[in-house]
């Protein structure tokens, strides 16, 4: 981890030498106007909250039951205004009228993996962020630009690097990236959406509450990309492990959970209503039971939250 810092420190300084000075810089290369795209989202978000565009979105896609509302920001749109004279950032996104999102690998299509549920959420929730900044400073249509940060999804070295404006709601508050804290080496915003994380076992299995899998010293856990990072954080003894499927992950750990290959799954789906009705526990690809009889759930009472996310200064004037 040590060596990890130390050659993105070196990386940093070595590629700030290289570039053109402040005044030569492109408009998205100063950290000047981050903090006000950060203040319009946040004020564009306390809009929709307010005015049931969010409530509408979820109901559209089934996920009422699915997103908590983290209300670290109030739908009070008074106690947040937009800012009167955009610059930098802000600024160049206004006058073009386009902005670059950051997004991981685009997942298959079908039931059985956790972001395909959250994704057309979370694109009409940005879609609507976006109609009330437009609407604001009436420049009509924002076009959304998607860039694609491949493994290792090195998401903060994009933003710092200026290859994206925002980052799209892929990484929770409490994580790290890049061996760096997200909340530390990056500016959020609002919360804008949030979902329990839920543990789910077979009927027959032991535990009764979350305590007792925390204290299962050999427990084996399969989670989802939404839900590994907190997954490894909590369940970390030196004989209990965590399995994450990137892909299929619902039905892949829903079928180890059945075949006894996992204690349990993490998951951000509250009831097994979510979960598809058959799944394939044979390995053959071909669906053959439904899990959702077989299984009962635990809550962890944990929750996650994601904002979006802008660079946090302008990487060379950190170095200096």
């Amino acid at each position: 981890m040590v060596r990890t810092r130390l050659f993105f420190i070196v990386s940093l300084v070595f590629s700030c030498l290289l570039s053109p000075p402040p005044s030569l810089a492109g408009p998205s290369s100063p950290a000047k106007g981050r903090e006000q795209l950060v203040t319009a989202l946040d004020a564009a978000w306390v809009r929709i909250l307010g005015n049931g565009t969010y409530r509408q979105i979820l109901n559209v896609h089934g996920a009422a039951e699915v997103l908590v509302n983290i209300v670290d920001c109030l739908p009070s749109p008074g106690m947040i205004p937009f800012p009167e004279k955009p610059e930098g950032l802000l600024k160049q996104i206004l006058d073009t009228k386009k902005i670059r999102v950051g997004t991981m690998i685009d997942s298959p299509p079908g039931p059985e993996t956790t972001a395909n549920f959250f994704s057309p959420v979370t694109a009409d929730m940005l879609k609507a962020v976006l109609n009330e900044i437009s609407k604001h400073y009436g420049t009509g249509p924002i076009t959304v630009t998607k860039v694609n940060i491949p493994p290792p999804f090195n998401a903060t070295s994009a933003l710092n690097k200026g290859e994206i404006d925002i980052l799209d709601q892929l990484n929770a508050l409490g994580g790290k990236s890049e061996d760096l804290r997200r909340r530390t080496s990056r500016r959020f915003t609002c919360t804008l959406s949030g979902s329990k994380q839920v543990l789910y076992v077979k009927n027959e299995a032991p535990y009764k509450n979350f305590e007792d899998v925390l204290n299962d010293g050999d427990v084996k856990i399969c989670a989802g990309p939404l839900s590994t990072q907190l997954t490894n954080a909590y369940f970390k003894g030196p004989d209990q492990s965590v399995t994450t499927k990137y892909v299929f992950d619902i039905s892949s750990c829903l079928a180890e959970v059945i075949n006894g290959k996992a204690d349990a799954m993490m998951s951000p789906f509250p009831d097994e209503k979510f979960f598809p009705a058959s799944i394939d526990t044979n390995g053959d690809r071909a669906p053959d039971t439904d899990p959702r009889p077989l299984i009962r759930s635990i809550d962890t009472n944990l929750v996650t939250g994601t904002p979006y996310w802008v660079a946090l200064d302008d990487e060379c004037d950190e170095v200096k």
